[in-house]
């Protein structure tokens, strides 16, 4: 587990209040220390969370859109929270990378949750997308990617 004490400060939300509104554009990133937060989308509820170190709105800081879901504290909550997400990030490769794995284990579950949805549905006319989703999926690239850094142009890898 990172240890969140140095880089970000610590925020308090009471029960009930909302760290993220879906579709409101809000640049923060969040990291829970303790107490649990819900997720919703479209006022359906995803999942709750009260697991130390989970992350919230690395979707929306990474891609700079608006949030995908809101996120609203169960009880009593202590978090960390960045203000400048992309700073952030830049600045903390160990947090960066886990936000990477965080996003990659996601996509996994959605690749297999809509593998197998075809191999149950993929014969019926109201599922035939899911073959576009999932070619969709493994072929998206959002923009080219280049070696290298700002410190370091030639990357020796």
């Amino acid at each position: 587990m990172l240890d969140w004490s140095a880089p970000l400060p610590e925020v308090h939300y009471p029960a009930g209040a909302v760290l993220i509104r879906e579709g409101e554009v809000h640049g923060k990133l969040f990291v829970l220390l303790d107490g649990a937060v819900e997720i919703s989308r479209t006022d359906t509820l995803l999942t709750v969370v009260d697991a130390p170190g989970a992350i919230f709105g690395q979707m929306s800081a990474l891609l700079g859109s608006a949030a995908t879901a809101t996120v609203r504290a169960l009880r009593d909550s202590r978090l960390r929270r960045s203000d400048d997400p992309q700073e952030f990030l830049d600045g903390n490769p160990l947090v960066a990378r886990a936000v990477a794995t965080t996003l990659a284990r996601r996509l996994d579950t959605i690749n297999g949750y809509l593998v197998d949805l075809r191999h149950q549905y993929g014969d019926r006319d109201n599922l035939g997308m899911v073959d576009t989703v999932l070619e969709s999926l493994r072929h998206h690239q959002a923009r080219t990617s280049e070696p290298g850094s700002e410190r370091q142009r030639e990357a020796p890898y």
